[in-house]
C-alpha cells in the first residue's frame, strides 16, 4: 500500500488514516447494482481488482460513483490508475476530461475510453475492460491489459474501499 499512499499524499497532500472495504464482488454480488447500493454517493474510493489471469491492478478516485441513466463523465485530477504487479501508478489517459465514468449498468470505470471499466458482471461475464491491448502508458504496451482485443476478461475478485485521511 506504500505505492497507493505516496500517489494520493502526492495529489491530495493527505495522508491516509484508514481504509474501509465498502464492496466485495464475491461476497456482495458482481451485478452493477450491488456496486452502486454500496459505493455511491462516497468520495476517495479505491477499487483493486484480480483478473481471471491472476493481473492485479486498479484505480483511485477522490470523486463520487453515482447510478445515472445516461453515460455521466467526471473530471478528477486527483485520479489515478495502478499496477500491483509493476509496481507503477499510471496517470487516467484523458484526466481533463474522464477521469470516471458513471452509469447504473456499470461498475467502476476509470477514463475516456474506459482504461479500466467494468460494464457488467466482472465474475460472470467477459466485462471488465483493460484498455485495449494497443494502450500504453509513456510507450508501455499493455500495461494494464492481458488480451488484444475488445472482448473484455472475467475477474477473480473487485473490491472497493473508501479512504478516510487524518
Amino acid at each position: 500500500f506504500e505505492m497507493i499512499n505516496l500517489a494520493i499524499k502526492s495529489r491530495i497532500n493527505k495522508e491516509i488514516k484508514e481504509i474501509k472495504k465498502l464492496y466485495q464482488a464475491t461476497i456482495d454480488g458482481g451485478d452493477p447494482a450491488n456496486f452502486h447500493s454500496n459505493c455511491d454517493r462516497i468520495h476517495n474510493t479505491l477499487t483493486f481488482i484480480k483478473s481471471a489471469g491472476n493481473r492485479r491492478f486498479g484505480g483511485f478516485t477522490s470523486l463520487f460513483w453515482e447510478s445515472t441513466k445516461q453515460d455521466k463523465v467526471k473530471n478528477d485530477r486527483n485520479a489515478f490508475l495502478f499496477s500491483f504487479d509493476k509496481q507503477k501508478i499510471y496517470p487516467i489517459r484523458d484526466d481533463t476530461k474522464t477521469a470516471i465514468r458513471c452509469k447504473k449498468e456499470w461498475g467502476p470505470c476509470f477514463g475516456g475510453g474506459k482504461d479500466i471499466g467494468i460494464t457488467g458482471n466482472p465474475i460472470k461475464e467477459k466485462v471488465l475492460k483493460t484498455h485495449q491491448a494497443s494502450y500504453s502508458y509513456n510507450g508501455e504496451m499493455d500495461a494494464l491489459s492481458e488480451v488484444n482485443d475488445h472482448s473484455g476478461i472475467t475477474a477473480d475478485e473487485v473490491e472497493v474501499f473508501r479512504i478516510n485521511f487524518k
